[in-house]
This record gives C-alpha cells, structure tokens and sequence, in this order.
C-alpha cells in the first residue's frame, strides 16, 4: 500500500496567526486598562447641562410674562396720565371761565356803583308816592262790610267800582265748582257741603264779597245770581243802599250756602238787569264761561252743548242787555271753552268796562 505523502507546514502562515493573536490580545488589554468613570462623567456632565439649559427656558419664559405684564402696566399708566392731562386741561378751561365771569362781576360792580345815585333817588320817589297813596287809603271811607280773615290782599285790579246803581251778578251754575268738566262732574255726585267747599266756589263768593265792601257808599246796589234761571238776592229785590250791611252781609251768607248747580242761562239775566226800575249804569258779570241755556225749551232739554252753540246763544243774550250800562267781567277758569275769553273781553270793551281774570289767591 502506498503510503500518503506528509503535508508540509507553511512557516508563513503561523506567524500571521501569532501576530492576529498577539494584536487581539493587545486590545483586550487596552480595552480591561482603560477607565470606564469617564463615560459616566460624560454622561454627568450631559445632564447637568439640560438641566441648565431647562433652567434657562423657565427663566426665560417667566421673564417674557413679566415683560408682557410691565408693558401692560405701562399701557394702563399711558392712558391714566392722558387723563390727567384733559383733566388738567379741563380745569385751566374753568379757571379761565371763572376768571373771566369774576372779571365780568366786577364790571358789573363798577357799574352798578355808578347808579347808585339815580336809584336812591327812585326810591326817595317811591317812599313819596306811597306815603301818598297811604294818605288817600286813611282818606277814604270804611268798607261796606268788614272782610274777616283775609288780611290785606286787595290787589290792584284795575276795576271802577264807581256808578250811583251797581249791580253785582255771580254765575251759579255747576261749572262754577271746578276748572276741568272731570271734576264738575265728580263734585257734582257729591254732597252739598263738599260742593260748598269747592276752592273755586269759594274764590267766586269772596269775589262778590270783596266788591260788596268796595262799593262807594253813596250808592245804590243789587245782588243777582244766575244758573237756569235769574234772581236778586237783597231782601225783596229793590235798590238797596251800599250801607245797608245787614241785608249785605245776609246776601252772601245766602251765596256760601247755597251751591252751584244746573245750566248758565245768560239772557235771564240780562232780562232781569232790563226789567230793573231805575236801570244800573255799572254791572260787574263773574262767571267762567259762554251760556249753555236759553229760555227757549229746546235748550233746556239738551245734556250737551258744542262751542258753536254757546256762542250763538251769547249773541242772543247780548240782544236783551239794555244799552248805555257798563259791563264789567271777571272770568274764571274753566277747560273746554277757549272762546269765552274774546267775547267777554269784546263785551267789556264795547259797553266801556273792564275785563280781567283773576290769580286764584284774589281777592
């Protein structure tokens, strides 16, 4: 048998072995000395510095919101010192009005002193014309009738209470209880004593009475008082002389206890005037509106009246009113007649007498 051949050994080849060998081993070494605390100080150190830069951005963000919160301060501080300023500015505007108003005042002054002199001699005229007008007052005769508890409020009217046969005539109707036809209208459903104590029946006696105790004395008067009819109220209906107070003084207890009622019927008066025996030449008409009767049936009958109607019936009243008497009217208020006024007034005027409305605190 043949023997194999022996296979030969490459010196080449072991020692590539050795050195690949010795160099593996070299690393293994390298890698067992070197000190594994550096990679984990690294790694210290790493976390330290996110830790920093964290820090940072907080401290950043909480700077950015007080940054926004200053600025927003800033802005409301803007706006309250523009407020200031317009205030400030408000207030040099008044201080300059008010400089300029006592720079006015004192110009005024300076006026006014100058007049000094001609209004203490406007005063010195009137201490003379009133100490006149005081002499004429105790110059005259007494009242008629003493007024009691109305102190010393005659105004000025204006009216002639002259004339040797005055007749003084009182409306009596229903609206002679209130100013509104509401009112009337209540007053009207209520007892005598309320309706006697209605302020403007009230004011409309104290007329009568005020021109009682005013009359001259040396004259000759009468009392009428119409409503749906006209009737004289001084004993039996003749001329009574001023001084009779008695039968005055009577005639207007009769009138405050009596109380306005029904329609206004003016031509019953005026033909009651025309009937009297000698005529009046002053009559004094206190009243508040345009007549709502007449003596005709028709009219009596009615419940309402319009204004063109009223007006057609003083026209025909006016007929029965003799001629050459002064009339004299005193108009009270009253809504819903707006034309009572000028034909009153023309009434006046025409017949040379006075017309006039009185404040309700007169007589």
């Amino acid at each position: 048998m043949r023997r194999p051949k022996k296979r030969q050994l490459s010196v080449f080849l072991l020692s590539f072995l050795d050195i690949m060998a010795g160099g593996f081993g070299a690393v293994v070494l390298i890698f067992l000395i070197v000190d594994h605390n550096t990679v984990k100080t690294v790694e210290t150190a790493t976390q330290q510095q996110l830790a920093q830069v964290r820090l940072l951005d907080w401290e950043q963000k909480q700077g950015e919101e007080r940054l926004a919160d200053i600025r927003e301060r800033v802005g409301i501080l803007k706006l309250q010192i523009a407020d200031a300023r317009e205030r400030v500015e408000n207030l040099e505007l008044e201080v300059d009005e008010k400089l300029e108003e006592v720079e006015e005042v004192e110009r005024q002054a300076l006026d006014q002193s100058e007049t000094v002199v001609q209004l203490q001699s406007e005063i010195e005229t009137d201490e003379t014309e009133l100490e006149r007008i005081q002499r004429l007052i105790q110059s005259r005769d007494p009242s008629t009738i003493e007024i009691a508890g109305q102190g010393d409020r005659q105004y000025l009217t204006g009216l002639f209470l002259g004339g040797n046969r005055i007749v003084i005539a009182l409306d009596s109707s229903a609206s002679m209880l209130h100013d509104s036809i509401v009112n009337v209208l209540i007053l009207r459903s209520h007892d005598v004593e309320a309706q006697l104590n209605s302020k403007k029946w009230i004011q409309a006696v104290d007329i009568v009475e005020w021109l009682v105790a005013n009359v001259p004395r040396e004259s000759q008067m009468q009392v009428a008082k119409y409503d749906k009819d006209a009737t004289l109220l001084v004993d039996d209906g003749d001329w009574h002389d001023a001084t009779d107070g008695p039968a005055l003084v009577k005639t207007i207890d009769l009138l405050r206890n009596s109380p306005p009622a029904n329609g206004t019927d003016l031509q019953s008066l005026f033909r009651l005037i025309g009937k009297m025996d000698p005529l009046p030449d002053n009559v004094f008409l206190i009243t508040d509106g345009l007549p709502t009767l007449d003596d005709s049936n028709a009219s009596r009958r009615r419940t309402t009246i319009k204004g063109v109607d009223r007006e057609r019936l003083f026209l025909r009243a006016l007929g029965d009113l003799p001629a050459g008497i002064t009339v004299n009217v005193i108009l009270l208020p009253f809504e819903g007649d707006p034309w009572a006024a000028g034909y009153y007034w023309a009434l006046a005027h025409n017949t040379s007498g006075t017309f006039m409305t009185p404040s309700k605190d007169w007589p």
